[in-house]
């Protein structure tokens, strides 16, 4: 006799075989699942970034990690299941972030970017320090790679934060600081009133420097540049305390001296020269040569810090003597 349903036997190899395929495809998505969460967490890792080189293979940049089999696995699913299989080379930021987003990252190339910060009122031994401390490619040393047909570079490059990937060529910032000033300050220039004494504008960088390393704040720039560009006119020396300290660099203990003042060899020394000192003395704000190219004419021909950030000046000698006992000598 002919049965239309299944025989016992045939029924229970099926049953086995639904029920080995429904525990294979649970155990893929209990894995896929454990992948998932796992790729959300945050590793511990004392490194911040990771350099991938082109051609690395997952095993390879895994390998930086320090992670087990199992995690090394969990990653690896994780990879498959999302479709992650181009890693880009490149240097990443792996701090604070999940498996899933520094992973991301590098399927997507989104490596790490630097700033390089010119400050107003710091000087070349300064940038050389910064240059050091960078991720830059050190390929401009002694700064041979900046136009040479200018009279000196420092006070050359425009103050501003640069971007950059791991291992740029710091030319490429310098170049790009220096060419953005320059044209800035060529533009500047052709601005400048008859009235003013400077002739160059050489000239104009040297005591924008100046101004920038003895003024506190902006609203004074105009002020002291008017200061110095009287005494220029009167043929007086210039007295600025900044000029001796740079002369003195890179080996200045942090106090000038009656020494220091007395010193004739030091070419910075605008205690002993007459005019301005033969370079800048610093990187040089915007605000700084607009003072003194631009800068409203005064009087004065003195000034004097008063100890708040700000300066007391003076048109006569002994108006002058009476603030520097006030606010220096804390004299009545």
């Amino acid at each position: 006799m002919v049965s239309g349903g299944l025989t016992p036997l045939l029924f229970l190899k099926k049953s086995k075989l639904f029920l080995l395929l429904f525990l294979v495809v649970s155990f893929v998505i209990v894995i896929a699942g454990t992948a998932k969460s796992y790729s959300h967490t945050k590793p511990l890792l004392e490194q911040t970034t990771l350099e991938i080189a082109t051609g690395d293979s997952i095993n390879k940049i895994l390998s930086n990690f320090p992670i087990n089999l199992l995690e090394q696995s969990l990653l690896k699913i994780f990879l498959y299941t999302n479709n992650i299989h181009l890693i880009q080379a490149g240097h990443y930021d792996v701090q604070s972030k999940t498996w899933s987003e520094i992973f991301v990252d590098f399927s997507e190339g989104n490596i790490k970017e630097y700033r390089f910060k010119i400050q107003e009122g710091t000087n070349i031994f300064d940038l050389k320090k910064l240059l050091l401390s960078s991720k830059l490619k050190l390929d401009c040393p002694d700064f041979n790679c900046l136009n040479n047909q200018l009279n000196f570079t420092e006070g050359t490059l425009m103050p501003e934060t640069y971007f950059y990937n791991f291992n740029s060529p710091a030319s490429n910032i310098l170049i790009k600081s220096q060419d953005s000033f320059i044209e800035y300050a060529e533009l500047l220039w052709e601005k400048k009133q008859p009235s003013n004494p400077l002739k160059t504008l050489d000239e104009a960088i040297i005591l924008a420097s100046i101004v920038e390393k003895e003024a506190g704040n902006n609203k004074e720039k105009p002020i002291i540049a008017g200061v110095f560009l009287n005494r220029l006119n009167l043929n007086m020396r210039l007295q600025a305390d900044p000029t001796i300290i740079y002369g003195l660099l890179p080996n200045f203990n942090g106090n000038i001296t009656k020494l220091n003042l007395q010193d004739s060899s030091n070419r910075y020394n605008t205690y002993k020269i007459k005019g301005l000192p033969p370079t800048p003395i610093a990187m040089i704000s915007k605000s700084s040569l607009e003072a003194v190219i631009l800068g409203i004419p005064n009087n004065y021909v003195y000034f004097v810090a008063k100890g708040d950030g700000t300066h007391y000046f003076s048109t006569k000698y002994a108006d002058h003597l009476k603030a520097v006992r006030k606010f220096q000598l804390n004299k009545s």
